[in-house]
């Protein structure tokens, strides 16, 4: 089946004030299929936004090509690109009403009138503003305005749909509304999305697909439960999640921490990191290659279901948990053995 979009080789540096030069993508390349949710996920400055722009047309490449839908469109201007942008800021036209922002690129075509007023009842109805058409953009909330922002870019039809950080300006509650509308709005239309964020939780709730880009590459791209489960090198282990990361030495099929403990380890290599999540301790451990940390809690902080603890080991330093809340209270102070089954945690390669 044909890509929606196939980014090949893109490369794009810019010019600093100071002389020097900052490399925004690095020789990356990516497919994103039709119907596809894909998030670009990433600190500030890894290339997410630019490689977007790239796509869009706002910026052009150095190097490689675009191919949008089997048409390559490197050299395109970003009207003639059948795809739309959401912005982070969205660039609503104050002075026009929620209809006519929502019509002004089909007016600029030069579609009948009575067509248009019909697809953008259409689309409004769609996003959940349906009899809104009349309403200025100064008396919606921003939860609103986003939606017409929406409403705008998809009235054209495009296959595929950039969203720039889109959510960021709203409160928390009406942000996590908006990834829900989005999602199923997207399953809806049955088109492709690439969404940017740099939140972590927003991006492993909304998307079929994770890009976790740094220094301008691609770090690691798959489904949001591999990334989690799965990192593939230190950074992606670092940034998606949070993580106890604990260097070992390996040898024969066994991995040694520097506590003493040994756990079996099918690494090809002799030197790695054992990377546990928070959640995969537990009070209660059972059975052949558990691994057991003993320690003092420092911090405990209890939200009803759940502990979140800090525990100090005098060997490996300070583990982070969470643990289910049982008839066992955990205070500051105590003393407690955690436990991580086999298949809870997972080795990251050195050379990776």
């Amino acid at each position: 089946m044909q890509p929606l979009l196939e980014i090949f080789k893109a490369s794009k540096s810019y010019r600093t004030p100071e002389g020097g030069t900052i490399t925004a993508l690095d020789d990356v390349s990516l497919k994103v299929s039709s119907s596809e949710f894909l998030t670009l996920l990433g600190p500030s400055g890894c290339g997410k936004t630019t490689m977007l722009r790239t796509v869009s047309g706002f910026e052009s490449l150095d190097k490689g090509d675009v191919a949008v839908d089997g048409m390559v469109v490197t050299d395109m201007p970003a009207y003639r690109r059948p795809v739309n942008t959401v912005f982070q800021k969205y660039a609503l036209f104050p002075h026009l009403s929620v209809g006519k922002n929502v019509a002004y690129a089909l007016e600029v075509a030069g579609t009948d009138r009575r067509e248009t007023a019909s697809r953008v009842g259409a689309i409004l109805e769609l996003v959940g503003l349906g009899g809104l058409e009349r309403r200025s953009i100064g008396q919606l909330s921003g939860g609103q305005q986003q939606r017409v922002a929406l409403a705008r870019a998809l009235i054209a039809k495009p296959k595929l749909l950039l969203l720039d950080e889109p959510l960021s300006a709203l409160d928390k509650n009406l942000r996590q509304k908006m990834q829900k509308e989005l999602k199923n709005l997207q399953s809806e239309l049955g088109i492709g999305f690439i969404f940017v964020t740099h939140d972590q939780e927003e991006a492993l709730t909304m998307s079929d697909r994770i890009a976790v880009l740094a220094n301008g590459k691609i770090q690691q791209l798959g489904k949001p439960e591999e990334l989690y489960r799965r990192p593939v090198n230190l950074f992606a282990a670092k940034f998606l999640g949070e993580s106890n990361l604990f260097p070992v030495d390996v040898a024969s099929g066994t991995a040694r921490l520097s506590d003493g403990q040994t756990v079996s380890c099918d690494l090809g290599c002799d030197k790695a990191t054992l990377m546990i999540r928070p959640e995969a301790l537990s009070l209660d451990g059972h059975g052949d290659n558990t691994l057991a940390f003993s320690g003092v809690v420092r911090e405990s902080y209890y939200s009803g279901k759940d502990y979140t603890l800090e525990i100090e080991n005098a060997a490996l330093g300070t583990i982070q948990a969470l643990v289910r809340a049982s008839e066992r209270t955990i205070e500051p102070g105590v003393s407690i053995t955690l436990h991580a089954e086999p298949g809870q945690f997972h080795f990251v390669p050195e050379q990776a």
